[in-house]
């Protein structure tokens, strides 16, 4: 995996590093909080890491030199993220399996493919992309 110049792509690191901050407080902080309240927030709380693991994972094909298109991109994301999600139970002895996060982690991949295709262009994609 060769990236692109930083200089190409600063804005999209900046937008990712935001994402995976976000990620992290919701984790932490807003689980936490959630738990310790007893709030049913539908699942939100257990299932946003993997939605915003599909955006991340999207977003980096801009950072990349693509030999494949978005949507496959995009596919082998989902793939990799409902494949994890199917053997964590197996491998990681304290992860259970969770289908909401299976559907969180494909509206990340959809949501992030949809904001990539609209926007190939522009001040978040500095220069075009195939």
């Amino acid at each position: 995996m060769k990236f692109r110049p930083f200089s190409d792509t600063k804005y999209l690191w900046v937008v990712m590093v935001l994402l995976a901050i976000i990620a992290i407080l919701f984790k932490s902080i807003y689980r936490q909080y959630i738990y310790s309240n007893q709030i049913n927030d539908f699942g939100i709380a257990d299932s946003s890491p993997n939605f915003f693991a599909g955006l991340i994972i999207v977003f980096f094909y801009y950072i990349q030199y693509q030999k494949v298109s978005l949507k496959v991109h995009a596919l082998f994301g989902a793939i990799g993220l409902v494949g994890y999600e199917l053997v964590q139970g197996s491998v990681f002895k304290n992860n259970v399996f969770d289908y909401i996060d299976i559907l969180a982690s494909i509206i990340g991949v959809v949501v992030g493919y949809l904001i990539c295709s609209k926007f190939k262009t522009g001040a978040l994609f500095n220069s075009p992309i195939r």
